[in-house]
């Protein structure tokens, strides 16, 4: 408030006109009543009326500054604190979005920590089965008569057998470690499925065999050649061959197991399929699982690293597809992806598959 503006000053500006208007008044007065000669009251009566007025009107302004003071105070006062209540309750919710994100942090690394102790203890049992096995067959050896040819070679063969068991984890270990941190080069090139198709069921031919179980080739059309589809041919080859040993592990003797393929439009659906033991609802959600086995004793007697569906699993989604399954308990189970019919793209955009024109 600047000093021209204070209580006092404007009842100093106020009063003397107040007490001009009472002095006139006052002399009016007098002449209606012929007592002129009192002109002196006239003069009081504005002194009085100016003191008066200005110290009235100075508390009345003060008053009504001190009123709007207030209320302004009241004010300010009422929105600091609504401001004071919003800043605690934004400040509370960060501290409870704050504990929230630290009790899933603690959550995923306990689930990662009890992930890890399980990995490790299944990598040990499974490492630790076919190590007591050849340290047993060497005990029995080295106790036994060595010049018995026979006796020699059976155990030998066990433990070349357990050797082999072990190197097959290894390397399953170290190709899921490659495709989980994307370090496994996949190169995707024109495939004829079929052929890929016969190699991965010759190769599990004879575990076929001795398990009673036959593999068999289903085509689109029985008489039918080729058929060509976008693929990492290694990779798929290696999908092929651990579906079709999965089905043989869980087969019944003298069951099937059969590789379908499908031409659907602009994929091609590829099918193993199996008249297993099949699987429970229960396990279904965990079979992708490394290690993890839907029979325990059944799948380990039979061999097998524990690792394949999980690197199916991977390969198949580094193509950009998924992995599809379906199983009914006691009457068997049936896995399935698609992959890029290249015969069909090439047959649309009018072109031989060989020509340069393809890429």
């Amino acid at each position: 408030m600047s000093p021209d503006s204070t209580p006092r000053e404007l009842a100093k500006k106020t009063s003397p006109l107040l007490a001009a208007l009472a002095g006139v008044a006052t002399l009016l007065l007098l002449r209606a009543l012929d007592a002129m000669h009192l002109w002196a009251l006239a003069i009081l009566a504005a002194l009085l009326t100016e003191t008066l007025s200005m110290l009235i009107i100075e508390w009345s302004v003060k008053k009504l500054l001190q009123r709007r003071v207030k209320d302004l105070s009241e004010a300010i006062s009422q929105s600091s604190s609504a401001e004071e209540v919003r800043l605690e309750k934004q400040s509370l919710d960060d501290i409870l979005a704050w504990a929230n994100s630290q009790i899933a942090d603690i959550k995923s690394l306990e689930a990662k920590d009890s992930f890890r102790k399980e990995f490790i203890g299944n990598l040990a049992h499974e490492l630790k089965t076919p190590l007591f096995n050849i340290q047993g067959f060497i005990l029995t050896l080295i106790e036994s008569d060595l010049k018995d040819e026979e006796l020699v070679r059976r155990f030998l063969e066990k433990a070349d057998n357990n050797v082999s068991r072990m190197t097959e984890l290894i390397d399953d270990l170290d190709t899921i470690t490659k495709l989980e941190s994307d370090s496994l080069a996949l190169t995707l090139a024109p495939c004829n499925i079929i052929d890929t198709c016969k190699e991965a069921i010759d190769g599990v031919e004879a575990k076929a065999q001795k398990m009673g179980i036959d593999v068999r080739l289903e085509l689109p059309e029985s008489e039918m050649e080729s058929l060509h589809v976008l693929c990492g041919p290694v990779q798929i080859r290696q999908v092929l061959t651990n579906l079709l040993v999965n089905s043989i592990h869980y087969g019944k003797e003298g069951g099937q197991s059969t590789l379908r393929l499908k031409a659907e439009g602009e994929t091609v659906r590829i099918t193993v399929e199996d008249n297993g033991i099949g699987i429970s609802k229960e396990d279904l959600s965990r079979i992708y699982e490394r290690f993890y086995r839907v029979d325990k004793s059944r799948s380990r007697h039979a061999g097998g690293s524990g690792l394949g569906l999980a690197i199916v699993k991977h390969i198949i989604e580094a193509h950009g597809q998924s992995i599809q399954v379906r199983s009914v308990l006691n009457k068997g189970t049936a896995f399935s992806f698609e992959l890029v019919n290249l015969d069909a793209e090439a047959e649309k955009r009018n072109i031989q598959l060989d020509t340069p024109e393809l890429g």
